[in-house]
């Protein structure tokens, strides 16, 4: 059998052979960068990585308010992650825990209860979201979708995390990955990594080509919004600080309630913003023959929004199953 291909057909298939050929070259550059990557940070040490302890003190810029909390990350492979995080100050009070068992989300059940002086009230979900709603309970197909989205979040926060602790993302999320060339700073050179999934998930790492250590992953998500009440005594004291350090009775604890339930509704009612995020990856420590970043900054237009200073880490530690319930 014969085939006719015109000069215009051939021209076009020629095209597409030679950017053909330049992708496998860059997938073939990736997959050299990242086994370096890996090597540096633990190589053979880290295939036999099952489990992972993570805890940390979180500081968080939210408005004007500067946000102190405990955070602790459980990671069982390959298909358990959990975050919790808790504040509970006079003027702010935060509980917030995400995370998946397999396709079933890990969530807070509980809500955080009110600073005794009105000051601050935080509840999140997952990127963008924000939980409290209208108080309407979801139907079964609601709650199916919504539990979906919070699986999906979560695995790609925890990707995220990984790309910059392990050079790889969480096996539930099968990205792939090409090389996208140098980026040079006065500290140095980082080689560019992207990893892309079908559904959407796109990081991108850069690896210090002298350590061959990560230094930071940038990528695209929802801007997180919280709830304010109240807010801060007035510099001075006086009656309003007085106010606001004293305990909230029945009558403002119901205002306080219903301003909240009505910035969720205002919230709700509008997409939140898109903007890019970058994290750091600092300050490598070996636990137990596998190097782990102990400093780690989030930020977003050149403003620093959370930093996390970690105190522990534990490879393969014996993790309670009961970590991993469904609700906590």
């Amino acid at each position: 059998m014969r085939i006719h291909i015109s000069v215009r057909q051939a021209i076009v298939f020629a095209i597409a052979l030679a950017v053909a050929r330049g992708v496998a070259a860059q997938d073939a550059k990736a997959t050299e960068v990242l086994a370096t990557a890996r090597k540096a940070i633990g190589g053979k040490k880290l295939d036999t990585l099952t489990s992972l302890s993570v805890q940390a003190a979180a500081q968080r810029n939210v408005g004007n308010y500067q946000m102190t909390s405990d955070l602790e990350l459980l990671l069982g492979l390959p298909d358990k992650y959990v975050r919790s995080e808790s504040s509970n100050s006079a003027m702010v009070s935060m509980s917030n825990t995400v995370g998946f068992n397999g396709d079933h989300p890990i969530k807070s059940v509980a809500p955080a209860g009110l600073p005794s002086g009105g000051g601050m009230m935080i509840r999140m979900g997952g990127p963008g979201m924000v939980t409290g709603g209208s108080g309407e309970k979801p139907t079964p197909e609601q709650q199916a979708q919504l539990d979906k989205q919070l699986v999906r979040s979560a695995r790609q926060e925890i990707s995220r995390l990984m790309l910059g602790w392990f050079a790889t993302t969480h096996p539930s999320v099968a990205a792939q990955y090409s090389y996208s060339g140098e980026a040079e700073s006065p500290d140095g050179k980082a080689f560019i990594i992207d990893a892309k999934t079908a559904d959407g998930f796109a990081a991108r790492l850069f690896i210090d080509e002298a350590t061959r250590l990560p230094l930071m992953v940038t990528y695209q998500a929802p801007q997180p919004r919280t709830v304010t009440v109240g807010g801060p005594p007035p510099a001075g004291g006086g009656g309003r600080a007085e106010a606001a350090a004293r305990p909230a009775n029945a009558a403002e604890r119901q205002r306080i309630e219903a301003d909240a339930q009505r910035q969720i509704q205002q919230l709700e009612a509008q997409p939140p913003a898109m903007v890019e995020y970058t994290l750091y990856f600092d300050d490598w420590r070996e636990v137990d023959g596998i190097k782990f970043p102990h400093a780690l900054r989030r930020g977003s237009a050149g403003t620093t929004m959370e930093e996390w200073t970690v105190s522990k880490v534990k490879v393969n530690p014996k993790i309670d199953p009961k970590k991993f319930d469904s609700e906590q």
